[in-house]
């Protein structure tokens, strides 16, 4: 029975759809920046003060994220330093939506147990998908729309049965109007993920026109 329960609650923990079993997977990903958390509400609701599972430690104007399928406290999504607010997601996705093209990029290890994440990459998605995007990596022009970090080691127990370390870059972008953040386990080494990402960064640039590509300026991003 212990082993039973033990592999129940990895299970939710990861949130992996049955259909995406075999797919490469997504990690937790934030912005070390002030930023809403946009979430899922098939997974997720709000509780307020005169809930009494609400903990005004994780209360955030007077509202507390509640994992109702795992029926916890989802502090994964806490270890983002800065959440001003909640709100449903239109697309059912869970997003850090943040606004400008300087930030920091936090990939979290977090977990029920320590590990090793190899093939560890960062994917990024222009909108307009047309826009011809300029993505720095730690004040580095980056080619292309994947990134690779080296592996992580997740080692550093936080407490409550969890672990968790982090990779960290620095991104600035221009030339499109949002540009989507997702990191995951490249197990294939094909520089692609066509999953769907547990978590997202959505950073909106509100003061820099968009260009438009030319073809073969965006199939020289994809070869990438």
């Amino acid at each position: 029975m212990k082993g039973t329960k033990k592999g129940i609650v990895l299970a939710l923990f990861l949130m992996v759809p049955a259909n995406l079993a075999l797919a490469e997977p997504s990690y937790l990903i934030y912005p070390n920046a002030p930023a809403s958390f946009r979430y899922d509400t098939n997974r997720f609701e709000l509780l307020t003060p005169s809930d009494p599972k609400f903990d005004p430690v994780y209360g955030v104007g007077g509202q507390m994220l509640w994992d109702r399928i795992a029926g916890r406290v989802p502090v994964e999504i806490y270890r983002a330093p800065t959440i001003t607010s909640f709100e449903p997601s239109p697309n059912g996705r869970n997003e850090f939506v943040i606004v400008g093209n300087d930030f920091e990029v936090v990939v979290d290890g977090f977990g029920p147990s320590p590990r090793t994440i190899g093939g560890l990459s960062i994917r990024f998605w222009p909108e307009p998908n047309q826009a011809f995007v300029q993505l720095s990596i730690d004040g580095h022009p980056a080619a292309g729309l994947t990134h690779s970090l080296p592996s992580l080691e997740v080692t550093t127990a936080t407490g409550s049965g969890y672990y968790a370390d982090t990779a960290r870059f620095t991104l600035s972008w221009i030339g499109a109007a949002v540009l989507r953040v997702v990191a995951f386990s490249d197990k294939d080494a094909d520089r692609a993920f066509d999953g769907t990402p547990l978590y997202t960064i959505v950073a909106r640039d509100e003061t820099v026109s968009t260009s438009t590509s030319t073809w073969g300026q965006i199939k020289a991003m994809y070869r990438n």
